[in-house]
């Protein structure tokens, strides 16, 4: 009985694990510029990029001291992996916004953070905002 219950936990557990595995997308990305996601710096450099579940972002940094989990609103219905990051920049600072498809479409999209806000309103009066495109390998 034990052995069954044992077989049957295990069979359950390798299930979970390749079907949550096989539900991931990655990407490689070199970023030329310290940015943020939500309130979160991330230094320039190379990176590699999952979305484990729709809707959710993780930048892991190649050489390991970076990582950030993001959570983002998601397009119903989008099943295509991003190919795009999209950036908004206010004089020197750079904020994900969103990631867009292949072609074009929106996958996902970022809050403003507080900051973004705040510097967003700092900066208006430049006229300095604009919007960065990154493409993924």
């Amino acid at each position: 009985m034990k052995r069954t219950i044992a077989i049957a936990f295990l069979a359950s557990t390798m299930i979970m694990a390749i079907s949550s595995a096989s539900a991931q997308t990655k990407s490689k990305a070199t970023v030329p510029f310290d940015f943020r996601v939500g309130s979160t710096l991330m230094p320039a450099g190379s990176y590699e990029i999952e979305y484990p579940r729709p809707g959710v972002i993780w930048f892991h940094s190649q050489d390991g001291h970076a990582n950030v989990l993001a959570l983002a609103g998601s397009t119903a219905g989008a099943t295509a992996p991003p190919e795009r990051l999209v950036f908004h920049r206010y004089g020197n600072q750079y904020f994900l916004r969103e990631t867009l498809t292949a072609s074009g479409e929106d996958q996902m999209t970022f809050a403003p953070s507080n900051l973004e806000k705040s510097v967003r309103a700092e900066e208006a009066t430049l006229k300095s905002e604009g919007r960065v495109l990154i493409a993924l390998n």
